[in-house]
């Protein structure tokens, strides 16, 4: 029969492992006592807001989209509120929204409960942050989580129309000792609740900009000899698949059914015509009216979510009689725009 003969050191290095094996299983076996027989043992209930909608503007389109989900959580043992000393948190997110017309916004997300985490720092999906004092009123704890669709920068973009909805799922453990987060061995204080952003984009236009019809120096006197022709144009952004359309008033002192007129603002006038098309062939108005969309005077168009560029075409014809006082003549012409 062989015989084991083991020398001191080994002897010493066995006790030491096995003293802090003995160790180990004393510090689980505290936290699996502690689970089911503490009163920290409990059922917890969300109270508040879980489910929160923004809506975008013409005016907000191009800005930070914030919606706040916030509220309390109860957890109790024979109906009476409870926590454990130290807390953690987490939230899982997907950092993308749903889909209308191939688009989706980005999100971002940040959160507090009980005192882990922050409402003003980003948080990374699936991360624990804690353990820290637990933080509660009464034993009610509170929690707070912002999910941001960020401002874009460059040039304005109008999403497409639709509800886009973004789903952070909100984690909390809490913890006596606060030695780890992660409900490990069930039975801490901990649970998890469905938070539910919603931004809505309806249907929008923007007039971002326009520019001027400059028909520059005329040097004919009393009567034009030839044509002078211009371009100016209307800026917008309207969201994909909108329609719209962009009507030009008639000036401050167009002649009833016929030309528009510049003025030096002393009676006197240089008559001049808005058109569609680069002929010169349609008069651009608002002939029947500014309200709906398709009137005969305007020009009608489908939104592309980027900024899109109208031409307007200014002529004084040949032949048109003008002011023979020299001076800068001018007139202005409102834009609407009608979605």
């Amino acid at each position: 029969m062989p015989i084991n003969i083991f020398d001191k050191t080994q002897i010493e290095n066995y006790k030491k492992f096995s003293i802090f094996f003995k160790y180990l299983i004393g510090i689980f076996l505290f936290y699996l006592v502690y689970a089911f027989f503490s009163p920290a043992h409990a059922a917890c209930t969300v109270s508040g807001t879980t489910n929160n909608t923004f809506t975008y503007t013409a005016a907000n389109i191009n800005s930070d989209a914030t919606v706040n989900l916030s509220g309390t959580i109860t957890c109790t043992t024979l109906g009476i509120p409870q926590v454990s000393a130290y807390m953690c948190m987490k939230t899982v997110f997907t950092g993308t929204t749903n889909s209308h017309n191939n688009v989706s916004l980005p999100y971002i997300v940040a959160g507090t409960v009980g005192g882990a985490g922050s409402t003003t720092t980003n948080q990374t999906s699936n991360v624990w942050y804690g353990p820290v004092r637990t933080v509660a009123s009464n034993n009610i704890i509170n929690y707070s989580v912002n999910v941001k669709v960020p401002a874009r920068t460059g040039s304005l973009i109008a999403y497409p129309p639709g509800t886009y909805t973004a789903t952070v799922r909100l984690y909390w453990d809490m913890d006596a000792l606060g030695l780890m987060c992660g409900d490990l061995i069930g039975g801490w204080d901990s649970g998890d609740t469905l938070l539910t952003a919603n931004f809505v984009v309806p249907s929008m236009c923007q007039l971002n900009s326009t520019s001027n019809v400059d028909f520059g120096n005329i040097n004919d006197i009393r009567t034009t000899k030839r044509d002078y022709t211009t371009q100016g144009a209307v800026n917008t952004t309207c969201n994909f698949g909108t329609p719209y359309s962009i009507y030009l008033g008639d000036g401050n002192n167009r002649i009833t059914g016929g030309f528009r007129r510049m003025t030096n603002g002393n009676n006197e006038f240089i008559p001049y015509q808005l058109y569609k098309d680069s002929n010169y062939s349609t008069v651009w108005d608002a002939t029947g009216g500014v309200n709906n969309v398709g009137g005969v005077g305007g020009v009608s168009k489908t939104g592309t979510g980027s900024a899109q560029s109208t031409p307007v075409y200014g002529k004084i014809p040949q032949g048109t009689t003008i002011s023979s006082t020299p001076g800068n003549y001018s007139d202005s012409v409102v834009v609407t725009v009608t979605y």
